[in-house]
């Protein structure tokens, strides 16, 4: 296991020299190298979930459920058959689906739809005029806010995309490596070969959560609210990043 170990640092290690040369990613891989020096393992595993119950903790401000995603629906992620939109889809339908009930009658739920339809629908009292600008109002914040909840969806859907590909370059580069010779300059060969796919997966990562960073602050704006929900969520995914290659870094020194 000590084997599968070194190798799987070593994939993380290329990835943060080849990092080191860009300068969006410098940062990142700096720090990951100081919480790697200045950690221990358990410290590192505590960290990376404390980091998680921060976006836990956004989505549940703008009651979206958690949601665990299976094997299949990550695998279905990485090769591209889900896409992060339809993903987060599932996020936002997994909340309506099973909403907290607020009745106290046992048909509580066909009242809240009833009731729902009724406050999506502001056409029912269109004889007020007055009246007819204060539910366009609410319902440009309703779709504002409903905007909002796609972007934090979508984003949890993104860190949960980028941790399991991550997991699977490093478990593909473990096999390649078991699977030939237990030679250093295999070890090697194993390693640097993942570079392009580990460069590759970053860029493509960091691409994506700055649009939706970008989207978030936009719509924030639009809602009146300062940008902290956006520095939050990327930094989120940033740290996310940083803590996950010192915990293989660590393992490896540890190893």
């Amino acid at each position: 296991m000590k084997k599968g170990v070194k190798i799987a640092i070593g994939v993380v290690g290329v990835l943060i020299v080849a990092g080191a040369a860009l300068a969006a990613w410098q940062w990142n891989n700096i720090k990951a190298a100081r919480y790697m020096m200045t950690m221990d393992g358990d410290t590192i595993s505590s960290r990376l979930e404390e980091n998680s119950k921060t976006l836990t903790k956004a989505m549940k401000d703008y009651d979206i459920s958690d949601y665990a995603f299976s094997e299949d629906e990550l695998a279905a992620l990485m090769d591209g058959s889900l896409t992060a939109d339809e993903a987060a889809e599932k996020l936002l339908a997994g909340e309506t689906a099973s909403p907290a009930p607020t009745e106290d009658t046992p048909d509580g739920s066909t009242d809240t739809g009833d009731s729902a339809a009724a406050t999506s629908t502001p056409t029912s009292t269109p004889s007020t005029p007055s009246g007819t600008s204060k539910p366009a109002a609410s319902s440009t914040s309703n779709t504002i806010d409903q905007q909002i909840r796609q972007q934090i969806a979508k984003m949890y859907v993104l860190q949960a995309t980028y941790v399991a590909q991550l997991e699977a370059i490093v478990q593909s580069a473990i096999d390649e490596y078991v699977a030939g010779e237990h030679t250093p300059e295999n070890r090697t060969a194993v390693v640097y070969g993942k570079v392009e796919e580990l460069t590759a997966l970053e860029k493509e990562c960091d691409a994506k959560v700055a649009e939706v960073v970008s989207t978030l602050r936009d719509l924030l704006k639009q809602a009146g609210k300062d940008d902290s929900l956006a520095k939050e969520v990327e930094e989120t995914y940033q740290e996310e990043k940083s803590l996950k290659k010192a915990y293989y870094l660590k393992e490896f020194q540890e190893g």
